[in-house]
C-alpha cells in the first residue's frame, strides 16, 4: 500500500469522486476545500483521504475516508495521523460516520478515536451521524506516532 497526496487539483477531483460514490450521504457533492490523499495498491485506488473543514482558530481537522478491501496498514495510518497532527498542525482530528454501521464504529475505535456524540438525523431522516475525536496528546501516545 502506498499513501499519494494528490498533486493537482485533477487528481484531487478523482479521488474526491471515488470517495463519493462511496460515501452514500454525501449526495453526489464534495468535501469543500481538502487536502485529498489515495491509498494505491497494485496501481488501483483502495482508498481515498479527505481532510477538510479545517478550523484555524480551534485548529480541529476533519477527516472522511472510503476505502475497498484490504488497504489498511500501520504505514498508511501513520501516515494519516502525521499529516494531521505533525504537518497540518491540527490539535483535534475528528470525523462522523452513520450510526447505522457498527463495522465503522468498531474500526475507528480500535484506530483511538473516542466516540464524542451522535446528532439525531444528521444524515438524513432516521440516519444519525456519530462524531469521534483524537487529540493531539492521544496521538503521541498511540501506535500510529512517529517523528519525521
Amino acid at each position: 500500500m502506498t499513501l499519494v497526496f494528490a498533486a493537482t487539483p485533477e487528481e484531487a477531483a478523482l479521488v474526491t469522486a471515488w470517495m463519493v460514490e462511496r460515501i452514500p450521504h454525501m449526495g453526489g457533492g464534495d468535501f469543500g476545500p481538502a487536502v485529498v490523499a489515495g491509498v494505491v495498491r497494485d496501481g488501483e485506488l483502495a482508498a481515498g483521504v479527505a481532510f477538510h473543514d479545517w478550523q484555524e482558530a480551534a485548529r480541529t481537522l476533519q477527516v472522511s475516508i472510503a476505502g475497498e478491501g484490504a488497504w489498511a496498514t500501520r504505514g498508511v495510518f501513520r501516515a494519516l495521523f502525521h499529516y494531521a497532527f505533525a504537518t497540518a498542525g491540527a490539535e483535534k482530528l475528528w470525523c462522523h460516520m452513520r450510526h447505522d454501521r457498527p463495522d465503522v464504529l468498531k474500526f475507528n475505535k480500535r484506530l483511538g478515536f473516542r466516540r464524542e456524540a451522535t446528532l439525531r438525523h444528521h444524515l438524513g431522516r432516521g440516519v444519525h451521524a456519530v462524531v469521534a475525536s483524537m487529540m493531539r496528546n492521544e496521538w503521541r501516545k498511540s501506535p500510529w506516532y512517529w517523528e519525521a
